[in-house]
């Protein structure tokens, strides 16, 4: 249990020092309306949480796309701590970038969690979601 918690201190450390500041808005916080069709419009996110994501962009893969010149369609991963409060719908703001949260994968070590790996999709449009 020693070593695990030792890595998720260092993890917590490096996603700290190196890490982007980023705002968290929680879906289910949000003031939303639903129409005829089923189509969800979000009004207010509220307020975010401010938190530090670390980008998990694999290098080689975006200079092949760049080589062969195929365009990044913005989706992307992210880690976060552990301790940080975050569920798929939330909205991830980092940069002035907007994303969708998609999907959750926490790594753990010896049954403690270490980081939150999270896949995102870039939007332009924070109403309809």
């Amino acid at each position: 249990m020693g070593f695990a918690t030792s890595l998720r201190s260092a993890a917590r450390n490096l996603i700290e020092t190196f890490g982007n500041t980023a705002t968290i808005y929680s879906y289910s916080s949000a003031t939303k309306t639903t129409n005829d069709e089923g189509d969800i419009t979000v009004s207010s996110w509220g307020s975010g949480t401010s938190i530090k994501v670390a980008d998990n962009q694999n290098i080689k893969d975006s200079l092949t796309q760049d080589i062969q010149g195929l365009e990044n369609l913005g989706n992307d991963e992210k880690i976060v701590k552990d301790n940080v409060t975050v569920t798929v719908n939330d909205r991830l703001t980092v940069d002035g970038v907007n994303y969708k949260v998609t999907e959750l994968s926490p790594t753990r070590t010896q049954d403690v969690l270490v980081v939150q790996t999270i896949k995102v999709i870039k939007v332009t449009d924070t109403t309809n979601w």
